[in-house]
């Protein structure tokens, strides 16, 4: 209120002036004011966030064109922000998914907002590149699309490691060969395609002879190399369908499949033999040792397991030893079942012969 003496000396005006529209103007204006500078801070932190964080991040707008990239999406997919900005994120298929991969993707962001899951990207240098794929709509007030957020996750370390484990489960780390467990799988799988395409299989347990004499007279290392030879020797003179794995210390066995007559096997097994019996350069070294080798035949019309079958295998080849060693002896149920098996879960039967 203000007031004013009137020229008379008698008499004052008063003037009455509201400032409630003023005062809340000014409210109004402090308190966006205040938004503003959290907005900002907001901002601010979502700008760290957005250069700082491990994970990459794409920004687009909702027809898929790109707004933006950090600094870690161009670190993990190997482009410059400036090769992306306004292209589409299809850049990075790697072609290793169908159409029903991404029509799922897709369909799972429009029903619920998101969608999270594995998938191989191409890194710009046209290799594979396996990440986890985080996708967000951000919406408006209104709920229309205003972009999309992606995260990518590189996984490489964690694919290579988990294919380190799984060579360690699967193979001999000696060498390379498949182990046991592998070998059995692969057995299963060999006895269910050779009924399904009536073919033969066989069977071959291997032994070397005399690489006792070779660890006792030269030394453990001489030995793993004469294994890690042979070996190889042997995985040479098979077909790339056969499987041949590493039992442990000097005992292998061998997948043949797909053979259309018992005989077919033989021209390999003459090989395996040859195989074994060349001698290995170690150190200026001479190492030579033999091996015996069992066979069985499994036939399309045969009713037996996979474990029965390796059992006449390993009987065969103890026979085989009997017989004088460097040799190879067919499973004979009427002359070789009584025969005690030289391999059993892994460790030699103490009758066994000398090997």
């Amino acid at each position: 209120m203000q007031a004013r003496k009137l020229p008379d000396g008698k008499h004052l005006t008063c003037t009455l002036i509201d400032r409630t529209e003023r005062k809340k103007a000014e409210d109004a204006l402090h308190e966006k004011s205040q938004e503003l500078e959290k907005t900002n801070l907001a901002l601010e932190q979502l700008a760290t966030v957005f250069t700082h964080v491990r994970e990459g991040v794409i920004i687009t707008d909702p027809e898929g064109t790109i707004l933006d990239v950090n600094q870690a999406f161009c670190r993990i997919s190997g482009y410059e922000r400036e090769e992306v900005i306004g292209r589409n994120p299809r850049l990075l298929k790697s072609g290793e998914h169908g159409p029903e991969f991404y029509a799922l993707m897709w369909q799972t962001l429009a029903e619920q907002g998101h969608w999270s899951g594995e998938i191989l990207n191409r890194h710009k240098n046209g290799g594979l590149l396996p990440i986890v794929l985080t996708i967000s709509a951000v919406r408006s007030g209104t709920g229309a699309v205003r972009h999309y957020v992606a995260l990518h996750t590189d996984i490489s370390a964690l694919k290579e490691h988990q294919k380190q484990l799984e060579l360690l489960a699967h193979y001999d780390t000696l060498t390379g060969l498949p182990n046991r467990k592998l070998f059995d799988d692969r057995l299963q799988q060999a006895i269910v395609h050779g009924k399904r395409h009536e073919q033969s299989l066989a069977i071959a347990y291997i032994d070397l002879d005399g690489f006792k004499s070779v660890n006792d007279t030269f030394g453990h290392d001489a030995g793993d190399q004469l294994l890690k030879v042979i070996a190889a020797r042997m995985q040479a003179a098979l077909r790339e369908s056969d499987t041949i794995a590493r039992f442990g210390g000097d005992e292998f066995v061998v997948i043949l499949e797909d053979l259309g007559t018992t005989h077919a096997s033989t021209a390999y097994i003459k090989r395996l033999l040859t195989a074994a019996a060349q001698p290995v350069d170690y150190q200026g070294q001479t190492l030579q040792v033999s091996s015996s080798i069992g066979v069985a035949f499994f036939a399309p019309s045969d009713t037996l397991a996979a474990d029965q079958l390796l059992r006449q295998a390993d009987q065969a080849m103890y026979q085989a030893k009997l017989l004088g060693k460097n040799c190879c002896h067919i499973y004979d149920p009427e002359e070789d079942q009584a025969l005690p098996i030289h391999h059993q879960q892994g460790s030699e039967n103490p009758s066994s012969p000398d090997s």
